[in-house]
C-alpha cells in the first residue's frame, strides 16, 4: 500500500490528502517533475505504488512528448542550388558552421537551416562525413533536461550525475524505459555494481559513475554520441 511520497524515474509522487468517495477511502496524489506540477489523480487508499504510477501513465507520456518537442534537435537541409530543392533533411546536434545569409550561386550544394536564415556551402562529397559527426541520436532530446556540466565531453568541465539525473536515463520510470540490469550490460558491469551508481545520494553504497562509463551509457542509449 502506498501512503508516503515516492519516486519513479525522475518523477515524484506526493500523497496530498485523504478523501472519502462514495464511502471508499481514497488518496489524492500529485505528480511532480523537479518541483514542477504535472498532474493529480485519485487512487484507492489501498493502492500500491505500482498502481499509483499506472494512474499517471498518460500524464507522464504527455510530459515526455512535450519535452521531446521542446528539446528536439535542429533540422538542416541539403539544398541543390540549381533546382532549389531539398535533397536530404537530417536532425543534427553541435555547430555545423552555418552563418546568417541565403544561398547563392557560389556553390551547387548548401546546408540550410529550416527557417532558411542560416546556411553553409559544402561539397557533396563532404555531406556524409558532416552528418556522421553531427547527426542527432534518437533520444537526444533528453539532453535538454540534463545540466551542461553532466553532458560535457571535457573531463575537466564534467561532473558525475546525481542519482536523480541518472533516473532520467535508466531504471523503472526512466525516460528510456531501460532497466538498471540492461544498462549494466550495455556498459559491461554487473547489475550489482551498477546499483552503486543509482543508489540514493548520501547512501553508504553510493558511488559516482565514471566519466568514461557515463558517456558510454549515453552513447549506447542513443542520448548523446561519443565524440572523438
Amino acid at each position: 500500500m502506498a501512503s508516503t511520497e515516492f519516486q519513479s524515474g525522475p518523477f515524484t509522487f506526493f500523497p496530498r490528502r485523504q478523501l472519502n468517495l462514495a464511502g471508499t477511502p481514497c488518496t489524492l496524489w500529485e505528480l511532480n517533475y523537479s518541483h514542477a506540477y504535472i498532474g493529480e489523480r485519485t487512487a484507492p487508499a489501498a493502492a500500491t505504488q505500482t498502481q499509483v504510477r499506472e494512474l499517471f501513465e498518460s500524464d507522464i507520456e504527455r510530459f515526455a512528448r512535450e519535452m521531446e518537442s521542446e528539446h528536439a534537435p535542429t533540422v538542416v537541409h541539403l539544398i541543390d542550388f540549381d533546382s532549389g530543392e531539398s535533397v536530404a533533411s537530417v536532425t543534427v546536434v553541435g555547430d555545423l558552421g552555418l552563418t546568417p545569409g541565403v544561398i547563392d550561386d557560389r556553390s551547387k550544394f548548401w546546408l540550410q537551416s529550416s527557417d532558411r536564415r542560416r546556411s553553409r556551402d559544402i561539397f557533396l562529397a563532404d555531406f556524409s562525413a558532416i552528418i556522421a559527426k553531427h547527426q542527432a541520436p534518437a533520444r537526444s532530446w533528453i539532453c535538454g533536461l540534463l545540466p551542461d556540466e553532466v553532458l560535457a565531453d571535457d573531463p575537466t568541465e564534467w561532473r558525475s550525475p546525481t542519482s536523480w539525473e541518472l533516473r532520467h536515463v535508466v531504471g523503472e520510470g526512466s525516460l528510456t524505459g531501460v532497466s538498471g540490469a540492461k544498462a549494466a550490460a550495455l556498459v559491461g558491469v554487473t547489475p550489482q555494481n551498477f546499483r552503486k551508481y543509482t543508489a540514493a545520494d548520501g547512501a553508504s553504497t553510493r558511488q559516482n559513475i565514471s566519466f568514461a562509463m557515463w558517456h558510454l551509457l549515453l552513447h549506447r542509449l542513443e542520448i548523446q554520441s561519443l565524440r572523438g
